[in-house]
């Protein structure tokens, strides 16, 4: 049976290396804390967590906001390493709605040390809508004007696109990349990409299309 361990041996227990750690980590927080202070302008990435299933942003994103920073010279100069990132939490975003963001020290992982001086811009507003799915006409694009007797018909005539339900509302056709008509003389398949007006668009399948060239006999 084990004979219990007292505070005082317990504290006296590899004392050697006990003082070892200690004396290094005084001598770290000398050399950092020594050092002459800067300021420093960080630009940190924006993160998202907790986005609603049903919900898209419809407004512009900002990608990146700028943080001024103050600190010990070695404590900035680690800032970079350390991936300083800006997390908002949409779990409070439940219908469609223009939501304010308040940036604070809160939403950064800057470390112990580091004074946040300012962030710009401190509020971020996005607009939040539905997410709908809709099929929409294609329309195919050719190379030059489609000759005589040559008629073109777009398999699948519609694709089906996904994203912010104002977005996806305001798009009346999809255009194509230009279909060759050089040396059409007989029937013959072309195949051929949709675009999306849009970046805040995605398709929901493949996007691209058989253009059917169907000369007249």
């Amino acid at each position: 049976m084990m004979k219990p361990v007292s505070v005082v041996q317990w504290l006296f227990r590899n004392a050697g290396w006990k003082v070892l750690s200690l004396g290094i980590a005084t001598l770290v927080w000398i050399a950092v804390y020594r050092e002459p202070e800067m300021a420093s302008i960080i630009a940190a990435p924006v993160q998202y967590k907790n986005i609603p299933a049903n919900l898209e942003i419809s407004s512009d994103i900002v990608e990146s906001v700028d943080l001024e920073t103050r600190g010990p010279a070695g404590l900035l100069r680690n800032l970079s390493e350390k991936k300083v990132a800006i997390v908002l939490d949409f779990s409070s975003v439940h219908d469609p709605a223009e939501r304010t963001f308040t940036i604070q020290r809160a939403n950064t992982n800057l470390p112990r040390g580091v004074e946040l001086i300012r962030i710009v811009p401190s509020q971020l507003r996005f607009t939040f809508e539905h997410r709908i799915v809709r099929n929409v006409p294609v329309e195919p694009r050719f190379s030059d004007a489609l000759p005589a007797g040559v008629k073109a018909v777009s398999e699948p005539p519609e694709l089906a696109i996904t994203g912010p339900e104002s977005k996806v509302r305001k798009v009346a056709f999809l255009s194509t990349d230009p279909a060759d008509l050089q040396s059409v003389l007989e029937d013959k398949n072309v195949r051929v990409t949709a675009y999306l007006p849009n970046s805040q668009l995605r398709f929901q399948g493949s996007p691209e299309v058989t253009v059917r060239l169907t000369v007249a006999k």
